[in-house]
């Protein structure tokens, strides 16, 4: 029997910690190349600054992205969930076609100011930065977009990070482990489902592969929704 392959998401706004979950949670990533815009980025020799840099830093992610995918190579990779969340459930449906098991790793934060001044903190230590409004428009559409994809996983993990990393909730598969949204008002409370009902939509996307739509690297609108950034 062939071993699982693993596509992990680890996503949240700019500034929500999501890579600090991975030096702090390592054992999650166990087994999995790791695909960071940023990082490809700095070793390209770009320039944060320039939108041109950035666009090619994020290209090269996404190729590397299909790739591991094609050959089946477990990965994870971080994502802030912008723009029409349209490229995320592209490649999960192609994750899913490929035999990987998806998890979604999700880090939020309580408004949009903690997000900006988390950046702030990371420009002065030398860090990469994103302009405000920039943050702004993204912190909406990520947490907008976090039910589609938290959906469509496998299993799905959610963090706040708004003063220390807390576990909120967690889903394996159909069976919810713990819940507690109810605590934490500003995460979209419509990731969870009853497990009946969650079972009947997981089936009805089975069975509805016409549901699948466009391959995200030609599509012109997800701009904003890349991998990373």
């Amino acid at each position: 029997m062939s071993e699982l392959k693993r596509y992990i998401i680890v996503a949240g706004i700019n500034g929500a910690g999501k890579s600090t979950l991975y030096r702090a949670r390592p054992e999650l990533f166990t087994h999995s190349k790791r695909l960071n815009a940023d990082e490809i980025l700095q070793k390209m020799g770009g320039d944060w600054h320039k939108e041109r840099d950035n666009f090619r830093a994020m290209l090269e992610e996404i190729k590397q992205l299909h790739a591991a995918l094609d050959t089946r190579q477990s990965i994870h990779v971080e994502t802030t969930l912008a723009g029409q969340g349209r490229a995320q459930l592209n490649l999960i449906d192609r994750a899913h076609k490929n035999g990987f098991e998806v998890t979604l790793l999700y880090v939020a934060l309580k408004n949009e100011k903690v997000a900006i001044n988390r950046v702030h903190e990371r420009v002065k230590k030398g860090g990469h930065g994103v302009p405000d409004e920039v943050v702004k428009k993204r912190y909406n559409q990520s947490n907008h977009n976090l039910a589609a994809v938290a959906f469509k996983a496998d299993n799905v993990v959610i963090y706040d990070n708004s003063q220390k990393f807390v576990s909120v909730y967690r889903r394996e598969h159909d069976q919810v482990i713990k819940n507690n949204l109810r605590d934490f008002p500003w995460i979209n409370p419509k990731i969870t489902f009853e497990a009946a009902i969650q079972k009947q939509l997981n089936d009805f996307v089975k069975n509805n592969p016409d549901l699948k739509v466009r391959n995200p690297m030609n599509d012109s609108e997800n701009k904003n929704d890349r991998p990373s950034y």
